[in-house]
């Protein structure tokens, strides 16, 4: 799908690329375009080392088969504003949130308004997040 290899660009953009495991600024062991588990389950931990061959498969496979969207219909640019989205907060967090119910409502202000609130990793707002998540907002909004 043409639309999810734009998710991944954008993914990637924000992610960035590591090849050896970091703790990221909520304190959790990352690594490749922000993996933090492995297919098989295992965590992410110090001293593992990843290709960039590999990182864009662990991507395309989460992204694929663990990423869930909301009830809906959903055009390309929103299918991969969510896509980045999830990817960054996680399925679980996003199946919790009342973001997730105002997309199935589709209610814009909303949307916007709880979209806007995920910005923050260990309990501090971090400018990186305010501008991904405005990215994906002008994404998910594009005509």
């Amino acid at each position: 799908m043409k639309g999810q290899k734009m998710s991944y660009e954008l993914i990637k953009q924000f992610e960035g690329f590591k090849d050896t495991a970091y703790k990221c600024s909520a304190g959790v062991w990352t690594i490749g375009y922000g993996t933090t588990e492995y297919i098989d389950g295992q965590k992410v931990k110090e001293g593992d080392y990843m290709s960039q061959l590999q990182a864009e498969s662990y991507l395309d496979y989460y992204v694929k088969y663990k990423i869930k969207l909301p009830t809906g219909e959903w055009n390309k640019n929103q299918i991969e504003a969510l896509q980045s989205l999830i990817y960054n907060i996680g399925q679980e967090a996003f199946d919790k949130s009342t973001l997730k119910k105002a997309l199935e409502e589709y209610d814009v202000d909303e949307i916007k308004k709880q979209w806007r609130r995920w910005t923050k990793a260990g309990g501090k707002e971090l400018k990186g997040l305010v501008k991904r998540r405005e990215a994906e907002l002008a994404l998910f909004f594009k005509v």
